[in-house]
């Protein structure tokens, strides 16, 4: 009766929310699983595809978009879960109490932050709330059904990115056009997280083609790594670079053969392609991409760029790098141990120096590096917590690692680690890990990984002593 009454005002929260909920019941029930790993899974594919688009989907009448109401849901069973089964939603190990610690610092300050800058420290505090998706995937991938789904979610979303990414790319105001919803477009790609999600599938489907050989998989990797070359995003060469040094490290060599094979052919092809076209060497997509790499150690400014629309790439380099010592430099000075606070515009002193006489508005809020980020905003605590999150995350990794040159193993953590290096690393030089769509798959992939793994390990020392046993 109250829905239909607000229906007849105009107004739709009511209405839009017993339907959600009942469609969530009825998904849920068919397809045998927790709500919350439905919907994250269903988020997952959403911000891997949609990026900047689907992050702006949300409810009418109320502003909670996909992965806020994916961590409230998760949160609302995951905490019912605890208080039925009277256990902790958390593992004893390191990470777990790394992650716990670093969400709950930043929880005791965002307190007194939102009393000096109001709404703004509650939307910077989402860079790090972003981080309870880590006990959510931790808890998935406990149950083999959830582990199932979100694993075949995040094949899903970043077989796709890269096809979503060509298509946006060559017909950007068609699919703004067309696909959308509610008056927003589901699709709106953003080139430094899309080629985050392009290295990390060129390195996951890569991992699949060495462990099953099925052709498929070795299309999409193949598919994924040009879009990660042709993106004219920096970050993303940088961040599957990452994973390639993370797989020779490892000595995964199946999987670097692949990788191998794959540069050797793209290579060659452009090689073939430069030789045949009638335009200069200049012009040629392998020398664009030459002059594109080389850019990033272009530190001072100094290098001639002769590649079309690449002569702001020394420009950019200084832009972070001026950006980054002002951070470094302010927080140092007035919030060294515990940051500026969340809501603290970190772009002020940044914009004194290098936009001194422009009157052109600057939204941006993130320095484009997530570590400088979360130092600006937590000081050395945070960022010290942070950089044994990534401690423990390197050591869970390199037992995956090996544990992975032992056979195929179909449930193996490593793609899911390498998934989650690359993100990090394109977070590194962009806005990736501030926002919903770098964070919710970011966060989630950690904590799968990190149950994956250590349930792998445990299985490993368990097998030793059954075979031992007597036969009683």
């Amino acid at each position: 009766m109250v829905a239909g009454w607000e229906i007849a005002q105009g107004e739709l929260f009511l209405m839009s929310l017993a339907v959600s909920a009942t469609a969530l019941w009825v998904g849920s029930r068919l397809a045998g699983i927790r709500a919350d790993a439905l919907v994250a899974g269903l988020v997952i594919v959403g911000y891997l595809v949609g990026n900047r688009g689907f992050a702006q989907l949300h409810m009418p009448g109320l502003p909670l978009f996909p992965g806020e109401a994916a961590l409230a849901l998760g949160l609302a069973l995951l905490v019912w879960h605890a208080v039925r089964t009277a256990t902790l939603p958390l593992r004893r190990d390191a990470l777990n109490a790394c992650v716990f610690v670093w969400i709950l610092v930043g929880l005791i300050r965002v307190p007194l932050d939102i009393r000096e800058f109001g709404f703004l420290a509650l939307r910077d505090f989402a860079s790090v709330y972003y981080a309870l998706f880590f006990f959510l995937g931790q808890a998935w991938a406990g149950l083999p059904a959830e582990q199932r789904w979100v694993r075949r979610c995040l094949l899903l979303g970043l077989a796709l990115t890269a096809p979503t990414f060509y298509a946006f790319d060559r017909f950007p105001d068609w699919v703004t056009a067309n696909l959308t919803l509610g008056g927003f477009p589901l699709v709106f790609v953003k080139s430094d997280v899309a080629g985050g999600f392009m290295a990390a599938g060129a390195l996951w489907f890569a991992h699949r083609f060495a462990q099953t050989g099925r052709m498929s998989s070795l299309l999409v990797s193949a598919l994924a790594l040009s879009g990660v070359i042709v993106c004219n995003s920096r970050a993303a060469i940088i961040a599957f670079a990452v994973g390639v040094l993370w797989i020779m490290a490892l000595r995964v060599w199946p999987l670097l053969r692949v990788l191998g094979a794959l540069l050797l052919l793209g290579f060659g092809s452009l090689c073939v392609q430069a030789v045949v076209t009638d335009g200069p060497w200049v012009a040629t997509p392998l020398y664009r991409i030459y002059e594109s790499t080389a850019s990033v150690a272009d530190t001072d400014g100094l290098r001639v760029y002769r590649a079309a629309n690449l002569d702001d790439k020394s420009d950019n380099n200084q832009f972070r790098l001026v950006w980054w010592r002002a951070v470094v430099d302010e927080t140092w000075a007035n919030g060294r141990w515990f940051g500026l606070g969340f809501g603290h515009d970190l772009a002020a002193e940044f914009l004194r120096i290098y936009y001194a006489d422009s009157n052109d508005e600057f939204t941006a809020r993130s320095p484009h590096n997530f570590l400088l980020t979360v130092f600006g905003r937590m000081g050395l605590v945070g960022a010290t917590l942070l950089l044994a999150i990534l401690a423990g995350a390197a050591k869970m990794t390199w037992r995956a690692g090996r544990h992975d040159r032992g056979g195929d193993q179909a449930d193996s953590s490593l793609p899911l680690w390498l998934a989650m290096w690359t993100i990090l690393a394109s977070a590194c030089f962009g806005v990736v890990l501030e926002g919903p769509m770098g964070a919710t798959v970011f966060w989630t992939v950690l904590g799968m990984a990190n149950a994956t793994g250590t349930d792998a390990l445990a299985t490993e020392k368990i097998q030793p002593n059954e075979a031992a046993a007597p036969i009683t």
